[in-house]
C-alpha cells in the first residue's frame, strides 16, 4: 500500500511539473488529484502548494487529536484546507482568504470536493480590523500594501480567538509579523497548541523577527524554524546582497512554535 501511494504522489507531482512547466504564469486552469478537481490560479503556485504540504508535510504534527480546531490563515486555493481534512476528517476550519479570485477558487474548491466542517471568511488578516489594499498577484504573492490593489475588509485575528485553537496556520505573506505580535500582547496566543507560519523576510521587517521571536519566548513558546532560503520573487524592489550562496536580502523561512 505504501508503494502505491508513492508511485501516485510521484504521478501527480510529475503532471504537476508537465502543467507548471506548460501553462503560462497566472492562467486560470483545473487539475484532478487522486482527491478529486481543484481549481487554480497558477500551476506554478500549486506545484509549489502540493509539494510543500503533501509531499513535505510542512504541517503535519504529533498530538492533535481526531478533531482539532484549525485557524488557516491565507488559504490560497484550499490545498491545505484539502491536507487538513484529509489528515484530521473531523477537524472544524476557519479559513481566511484576502485575494476575492483566490477566494472564488477557495469556496469552489471545499464545495467541489465536498469538505465539510469549513468556514471560508473573505477577509486579509491583521492586527487591525477594517479595511485594506490589497495587491493581487494570482499567486503566492498577493499581499497587504501600497501599490495599485483592491479594497477589501480586514479582520483582527486576536478578536476572533475566542476560544482554544489546536492549530494556527500562518501564511500572510508579510503581515504575519503584526498579526502575532498582536496576540501576544492581548494573551491570544496562549490560546494556541500548534502554530506553523511562513515567515516572509526583508531589510524592512528585519527588527520584527527579533521583536517575534522575543514574544513568543516570553509567552511561553518554544521555537524552531526549517527550510529556511531566498525568495526573491517577494513583494518589493530588488535587495542585492555581496553573498553569491544568498543573492538576494529577501527569503522564507517556516516557522514552528508550540507552547511549554
Amino acid at each position: 500500500m505504501v508503494h502505491v501511494i508513492r508511485r501516485t504522489r510521484s504521478w501527480t507531482c510529475l503532471r504537476l511539473f508537465w502543467l507548471g512547466e506548460r501553462k503560462p504564469r497566472r492562467v486560470p486552469g483545473a487539475f484532478r488529484f487522486p482527491f478529486g478537481p481543484v481549481r487554480y490560479m497558477d500551476a506554478r503556485v500549486m506545484l509549489s502548494l502540493y509539494r510543500e504540504i503533501f509531499l513535505d508535510g510542512g504541517y503535519e504534527v504529533d498530538g492533535l487529536g481526531d478533531a482539532p480546531v484549525i485557524l488557516d490563515c491565507g488559504g490560497n486555493i484550499g490545498m491545505s484546507v484539502i491536507w487538513f481534512k484529509q489528515r484530521y476528517p473531523r477537524a472544524r476550519i476557519t479559513v481566511f482568504e484576502a485575494d476575492p479570485q483566490t477566494a472564488d477558487l477557495l469556496e469552489e474548491n471545499v464545495l467541489a470536493l465536498g469538505l465539510t466542517s469549513v468556514t471560508v471568511v473573505r477577509a486579509a488578516v491583521s492586527d487591525a480590523a477594517g479595511k485594506v489594499s490589497f495587491v493581487p498577484e494570482g499567486s503566492l504573492g498577493g499581499h497587504v500594501g501600497d501599490g495599485a490593489g483592491v479594497v477589501v475588509d480586514a479582520v483582527r485575528l486576536s478578536d476572533l480567538i475566542t476560544e482554544p485553537v489546536d492549530y494556527l496556520k500562518v501564511d500572510i505573506e508579510g503581515s504575519e509579523f503584526g498579526v502575532l505580535k498582536d496576540l501576544c500582547a492581548t494573551g491570544k496566543i496562549g490560546l494556541v497548541k500548534y502554530l506553523a507560519c511562513e515567515l516572509h523576510g526583508t531589510p524592512a521587517v528585519q527588527d520584527q523577527v527579533a521583536e517575534l521571536w522575543t514574544a513568543l519566548s516570553k509567552a511561553g513558546f518554544r521555537i524552531t524554524v526549517r527550510e529556511a532560503r531566498v525568495c526573491e520573487d517577494l513583494p518589493g524592489p530588488p535587495m542585492p546582497t555581496p553573498f553569491l550562496a544568498a543573492p538576494s536580502a529577501k527569503y522564507l523561512v517556516w516557522l514552528y512554535a508550540w507552547p511549554v
